[in-house]
């Protein structure tokens, strides 16, 4: 656990304005903590997915059409649960001691990801895919123990059960993502992947968990708006994988998978993150 008092968190928060190049919103400590989620942010959120939802139908559609045509193509869904973190990078306008503290409190986040795809079959080892699908990467931070006030004699923090005493900050990016990538099988059921994927960012937020002493937590959702965030951005992709289960008329696997973000996400900040998402696919292929 992490302490920090509230003059070092206003610190902390400055330096993160500055490097987002985005002013301070508003005169509180925890301006990043914002209203409860709201209804525009629901919306937004509910639009979207209807709109990846048709696309991902129409896409699915037209695979599955070609498919009829001939027997050289598939179709898939794969699911890719992981673990993401901000790999921070330093332009140098940032000293250095700062990028450490960032270093000290941010921490993997999971993450879910989901793609339909087509894979072309070039020869009997080689394969072709592409697909579309939702992406979702970001960071969080370690509990920080938030200390507002001091006895002057005592040198303890001054507890108000009325103020929290921990918080959370989670980061949470959402990406429409387009892979294309190349299938080597070796054997029967061994395979190693390899590709780029487009990322286009659909919206961005940031939520703060709040814990108090009693036990009781709150939980605050916004627009994440801290920085000029990059619209489109490349991601590499690599990943081995194991066909488990054959069947005439599907395959199951299993594909520990590896994904970078090859941009930073943010075009102007000082200390950038090009995101890093470790975890293990799955999914069937038809």
């Amino acid at each position: 656990m992490i302490k920090l008092n509230i003059p070092l968190l206003s610190f902390f928060y400055l330096f993160f304005s500055r490097i987002h190049a985005q002013p301070i919103l508003n005169n509180s400590v925890f301006p990043i903590i914002g209203d409860s989620l709201n209804t525009s942010l629901i919306l937004k959120i509910n639009y979207l997915m209807k709109q990846l939802a048709l696309t991902t139908i129409l896409f699915v559609f037209f695979a599955l059409n070609g498919n009829t045509q001939t027997k050289k193509f598939s179709v898939g869904i794969n699911l890719f649960p992981n673990f993401s973190a901000g790999i921070i990078s330093n332009d140098g306008n940032t000293p250095g001691e700062v990028q450490a503290s960032f270093d000290a409190i941010e921490t993997w986040k999971p993450c879910l990801s989901s793609t339909f795809f087509v894979e072309y079959t070039i020869n009997e080892k080689s394969m072709l895919g592409f697909g579309m699908g939702y992406q979702n990467n970001g960071e969080k931070t370690k509990k920080i123990q938030l200390i507002f006030a001091i006895n002057p004699q005592t040198g303890q923090p001054i507890i108000n059960p009325s103020d929290p005493s921990e918080a959370k900050f989670v980061y949470n990016r959402h990406n429409l993502e387009l892979p294309i990538y190349y299938k080597r099988l070796f054997g029967k059921r061994f395979y190693m992947q390899a590709g780029v994927s487009g990322m286009f960012n659909l919206l961005n937020s940031s939520t703060t968990v709040k814990y108090y002493l009693d036990d009781s937590k709150e939980r605050n959702t916004s627009f994440d708006n801290s920085t000029d965030y990059r619209r489109f951005n490349l991601a590499a992709d690599l990943g081995c994988g194991w066909n488990y289960l054959t069947r005439e008329k599907f395959t199951l696997y299993v594909q520990p998978s590896l994904q970078y973000g090859i941009l930073g996400v943010s075009k102007s900040a000082s200390l950038n993150r090009n995101f890093l998402s470790m975890g293990i696919s799955t999914g069937i292929k038809f």
